[in-house]
Formats: structure tokens, sequence, C-alpha cells
């Protein structure tokens, strides 16, 4: 019986030796196809990663550059020149108004002057 048992007790030690090397192998397996799977997704992910930090620095110009250093310079430039614009155009207008004011007056004065001569000549 001693020896059943310990054939047993052996027969166990070497099914469980066998089954952990087994399941250290078919780790090993399943995490070399997992990354062997997942290596294109890394490379896709990487090349994307880079084309996201071209676009950052695109961008980034985009706003000091462009914005920062040309358009808005030039929108102060033609917001100016509106107000000069502007203001000329108010300071006409007042102007005219008041050349406006003048000719009534002058249309009504030569109106009462020509009719003073028209009587001093009949």
């Amino acid at each position: 019986m001693v020896d059943k048992e310990l054939l047993s007790a052996i027969s166990d030690l070497l099914d469980e030796k066998l089954e952990q090397k087994l399941e250290e192998k078919l780790e090993e397996k399943l995490d070399q196809k997992f990354e062997e799977k997942l290596q294109p997704l890394y490379d896709r992910l990487d090349r994307v990663e880079q084309k996201v930090g071209a676009l950052e620095q695109d961008v980034r110009h985009i706003k000091v550059v462009q914005l920062e250093n040309n358009v808005i310079p030039r929108l102060s430039t033609i917001e100016s020149c509106y107000l000069d614009t502007f203001q000329r155009y108010q300071e006409g207008t007042e102007k005219i108004e008041g050349m406006a004011g003048n000719i009534e007056i002058l249309k009504r004065t030569v109106s009462e002057h020509s009719k003073k001569l028209a009587k001093l000549s009949v």
C-alpha cells in the first residue's frame, strides 16, 4: 500500500508540476500572441500621436504667427482707419448741415434783394 500511496503522491506532484508548467507556457504563448496582435495597433497609435503633435504645432503657429502677429495688428489698423474716416464724415456732415442753413438764408436774402431791385428798376 505504501507503494501505491507513494506512486499516487508522485503522480499528483507530477500532475501539479506539469499543470504549472503548461499554465506558464500557455501564459507565455498568450502574452506573445497578444503582443504580436497588438503591435500594429501600438505602431498606429504612435503615428497618430506624432500627427497630433504636428497638428498642435501648426495650431500654435497659426495662433501666434498668423493671429497675433498679422491679423490682430491689421485689424487694429483697419479699425483706426475706419474711426478716422467716421470722424471726418461726422464733421463733414455737421458742416454740410450748417451750409444748408446758410444756403436757405442766402436764397431768402437774394430773393428779397431781387424783389427790391425789381421795384427800384420800375
